[in-house]
Parts: C-alpha cells; structure tokens; sequence
C-alpha cells in the first residue's frame, strides 16, 4: 500500500487545485476527511474489543481501495470530497489495526519493531517521488491537463496496489480472540449505540496510567497542525519559494533515503532507554524544519525535509510505542477509538484554520506556528509522561 500511496501525494494538492479548487478549499477537503474519519473511531474501537481486529481490518481495505476509484475519474474537487469520505468511512477499521500492531510486538522490541517498520516504508517509497515526476510533470513543472492525466494514472497504481494489500489482508491472524469473534461485527448497532460506546471508551482513559492522558493531550495537539501544513507544503514550495516540480521529487526522495539509518538507530536506543527522549526530540526538531522550511532555496529544502521528516518519525513511533506500554492488552481497541476520535476531530477543525492563515492572512504562519507550539508541547512531555517500569504486553 504504502509504496504506491506517495507517487500521487507527492503532488496530490497541485492536482486539487487543477480541479478548482483554492487554498481554502485544499483545507475544506482536509476537513470533510477528519471531521468522518473522526466518528467512525469510537465504534471502530468499540467492535475491535468486542469482535477481534481482524474482520474490521481486512472488510475495511477493500472499501478503502474503492474510494481511490473517485480520485481517478474526478471531473471536479467535489468528486474528490466524495472519495475521501468513503476512504474516511472504511477507516473505521484504524483503532483495529493498530491494536493489532501492538498486540503483536513485544514490549521489549517496540521501539525497534515500529521504527524498522517506518524505515522499511521509506525504503519502498523511496522512487515514489521520482515515478510521480516521471508521470506527472512536463519538462520538470506540473503542466495541466498533461499533468492531471499522470495523476489519474497514478492513483490507478495505487488503485491496484490496495486492492491487492486487501487480498493480502486475508491472510491475517486475530491477535485478540474473544468469546464472540466468529461473529460478523454489528457496524450499524454499535453506531445506534453511539453513547453507551464513547463512554467506555472514556472509561478506558480513565484507568490507564496519568502518563497515558498527558501523551494524549500532546498527540492531539501537534497532529493536526502537522497534517494542515503538510498539505501546503508543495503549494509553498513552487509558489512562494520558486522550486520546480522535479527539485521538489527529489527532496521528498531524499528525505525518504536520509531519515533511515537515524530513525533505525533511534528504535534501538529507543527499546533500551526509554520512548519518552526521542518523542521530545521529535517534536523539538520541527522548530529547526519549519524555521528553515519558510525561506529556503533547493540545498535548505534538503536539510529542512531531513529534520522534518526524521522529527515526525520519531514523534509518531516512540508515541505509539509508549502507548503499547502503558495501555492494557483488553482495552487497546477501545483506547484507540477515543484517541483517534480526538486527533481526527481536532484535525479537522485545524485544517480550517492552517486554511485560514495561508490563503488570508499570511503564507508562512501555519509553519511558523508548528514551530512555536512544538516547544510548549514537548515540555509538557518532559514535565508529565514517564517511561512505565513495567511495560505492557
């Protein structure tokens, strides 16, 4: 999946705006995705407690891949909203997944298992930014229509290539057998049940460890702003900064390569000294990226898509990692579920307002201010989360 997925991002948001869409609206659409993925969540984790993962999970790949099916024929923006909601709809298996996930890594080797795994899917991804530029742009810049059609092209690959994860899905084991997991997961009830779900999803958060909480309040914080500027970030780059189509293929390609080995020795570390670290590193290092990120040429690109990249892998492993720790095998779907809920809901209003500022008041703001809230929050890392003595298994 994910070795396809980045040959049509790497210039998803130019192909947008070519549909007619504006600024603003690349946010609205930001928006429509989180607001559903949001609240899809907590049923989602609800059923991976009560059913096992796997169902969800494998069920769900298969809708996720239609949705891309929108993205190939979009005569229009709107047509792309509509893809991206029934992908949103089909994510109801996430809280699944990644129970799934840390079910199966041993406390012992999470730091390691969830780094290699992010380095392996920068290996794969590797050409993707090198086969967008071949598909997509004409003479090294994005050229409507010309450009739009390898677009179309390449959400085709990624078309075929989820479609085949989902096959490959079958082949899943559960990680979480319970009394009922040969049953077929009752999606519309527990939509019906919507209240009685969230508050034991609540409950959940409410007997874990306190380190739990406080990681959670900074995950939903910085997650949002992080996807609110990465949307920009090709916009900012050709229009403000004057990088062409193929200097900025080669930037996300090398960011990819030079991120590997740092992020691997991290998960190493990481297993022996504790995740707490490098989360506050990670969120330290967007400073140093955004910073360099609002007035760089091609070679500060290079440096600054190194910093970013290296900083929002190790926020999102060790964080993950960390919550493997602290967060009990029987409740994990559940834990999920009302975190995911809170990341995607927060996200989607954060996508309006990083909206906002880039296209009415000033382009480089939602960047300046990922780099002014990353302090804060890894503070509140440093001050309230700690590393479990005893690790969940």
């Amino acid at each position: 999946m994910y070795s396809t997925q980045p040959i049509p991002s790497t210039y998803e948001s130019l192909y947008f705006l070519n549909l007619g869409a504006d600024t603003f609206l690349l946010s609205v659409i930001g928006f429509a995705g989180s607001l559903t993925i949001a609240l899809v969540q907590i049923p989602g984790g609800y059923l991976a407690d009560q059913h096992g993962r796997r169902w969800l999970t494998v069920t769900m790949t298969f809708g996720l891949a239609a949705g891309y099916v929108f993205f190939i024929l979009a005569p229009s923006w709107q047509f792309i909203i509509l893809g991206m909601t029934l992908q949103s709809l089909c994510l109801i298996y996430q809280p699944a997944l990644m129970a799934m996930m840390l079910d199966s890594v041993t406390p012992e080797k999470r730091g390691i298992g969830f780094n290699f795994q992010s380095v392996l899917l920068n290996f794969v991804a590797l050409p993707a930014p090198l086969i967008a530029a071949a598909l997509v742009l004409v003479n090294g810049e994005y050229v409507s229509p010309q450009s739009d059609l390898g677009m179309r092209v390449a959400y085709t690959v990624v078309f075929a290539a989820y479609v085949a994860a989902a096959v490959l899905r079958l082949r899943l084991k559960e990680t979480f057998p319970v009394n009922n997991a040969h049953e077929r997961p009752r999606i519309l009830q527990a939509f019906r049940e919507y209240p009685r779900c969230f508050r034991e999803c609540w409950r959940v958060w409410s007997q874990i460890p306190k380190s739990a909480s406080y990681l959670f309040v900074s995950m939903v914080s910085i997650n949002g702003v992080v996807a609110g500027c990465q949307i920009f970030f090709v916009v900012y780059a050709k229009e403000v900064l004057g990088i062409t189509g193929l200097q900025w293929a080669i930037v996300m390609a090398f960011m990819y390569l030079s991120i590997a080995l740092p992020a691997l020795l991290a998960g190493f570390r990481m297993d022996v000294t504790g995740r707490k670290g490098f989360l506050v590193l990670g969120f330290l290092l967007y400073v140093p990226a955004m910073l360099l990120f609002v007035n760089a040429d091609f070679t500060l690109l290079l440096v600054a898509f190194f910093l970013f990249g290296l900083g929002n892998m190790l926020r999102v492993n060790s964080s993950q990692a960390l919550l493997g720790d602290l967060i009990p095998r029987e409740v994990r779907g559940k834990a999920s579920g009302f975190l995911q809920f809170f990341l995607f809901f927060t996200q989607a209003f954060v996508y309006l307002l990083i909206g906002f500022l880039y296209s009415y008041v000033a382009p480089q703001l939602p960047f300046v201010l990922l780099s002014a809230i990353a302090v804060p929050i890894a503070m509140l890392v440093v001050l309230k989360v700690k590393d479990p003595s005893i690790k969940e298994v």
